[in-house]
């Protein structure tokens, strides 16, 4: 769909407070500035601003994003042309989608390369190298990772469903001590958020994933483990290409 043929150029007040609404209730909080028809909004804890325009108040919505990352993975319906400056945007039909699309925006934000490794670095700088105080970065690092995979997978293993934070695993698909940088050991698509046994059995290389996000098994695995994960209807993981050198290497060196 073409924005420039559909969205308004000013907005009326009642509008302009529910675009205002749509950012400020999902980590947008910095704005609004308006500017060629698109009403801008930044964040204080994710980078990249996102800009958002209607139609009228019945809809279509479109939303801006400056994001490159964001602008690959968003899975919604493209729209052109994006605000100045911006990667890509997208149109949604109703008010919710719109505000699903805002928070998704946000979650993908703060949990793609490169903010988790930022937060890192900002994190461990000072920090010596000592044995405690590698230690110590290591804490850091799995805490940082699991908070940008508790965001990338909407905070629910993508296999069981379950989303208690007590039973949920961040596994990394290549091995942090196999990592040969920070940026792989902090890289959300290195990594799935798992239910303990999911993650278990990943982590021993019972099971894998194909590039088409296909469970594989592993002849080690016993019956009663492959009945308790439910296996026979196992979803297909929903992967990109990004996480594609992670998952060969686990099927390389790990699974067997």
């Amino acid at each position: 769909m073409t924005v420039a043929e559909t969205r308004l150029t000013t907005y009326p007040f009642a509008l302009l407070s529910e675009l205002r609404d749509a950012a400020n209730e999902h980590g947008y909080r910095i704005g609004p500035e308006e500017a060629a028809g698109w009403v801008f909004f930044r964040s204080a804890s994710a980078p990249a601003e996102i800009a958002l325009a209607a139609a009228g108040s019945a809809g279509p919505f479109f939303l801006s994003v400056a994001h490159q990352g964001v602008a690959r993975t968003l899975d919604a319906p493209p729209a052109s042309p994006c605000a100045k400056g911006h990667a890509a945007a997208f149109v949604f039909a109703t008010r919710h989608d719109l505000h699903a699309g805002v928070q998704a925006v946000y979650r993908l934000s703060i949990s793609l390369p490169n903010f988790p490794l930022e937060r890192y670095e900002k994190a461990v700088a000072g920090i010596g190298d000592t044995e405690g105080e590698r230690a110590q970065k290591f804490r850091i690092g799995q805490s940082i990772f699991r908070d940008a995979l508790m965001e990338y997978w909407n905070g629910s293993c993508p296999l069981s469903g379950i989303s208690s934070p007590d039973l949920l695993r961040a596994s990394h698909m290549m091995p942090w001590a196999r990592c040969e940088t920070d940026g792989q050991r902090l890289d959300v698509h290195n990594g799935l958020l798992l239910s303990a046994l999911w993650d278990a059995a990943f982590d021993a290389g019972l099971v894998t994933f194909g590039d088409d996000g296909q469970v594989l098994v592993s002849s080690r695995l016993e019956g009663a483990a492959q009945e308790a994960l439910s296996l026979s209807s196992a979803p297909t993981l929903m992967l990109r290409s990004e996480h594609g050198p992670y998952l060969a290497f686990h099927r390389n060196h790990i699974w067997h």
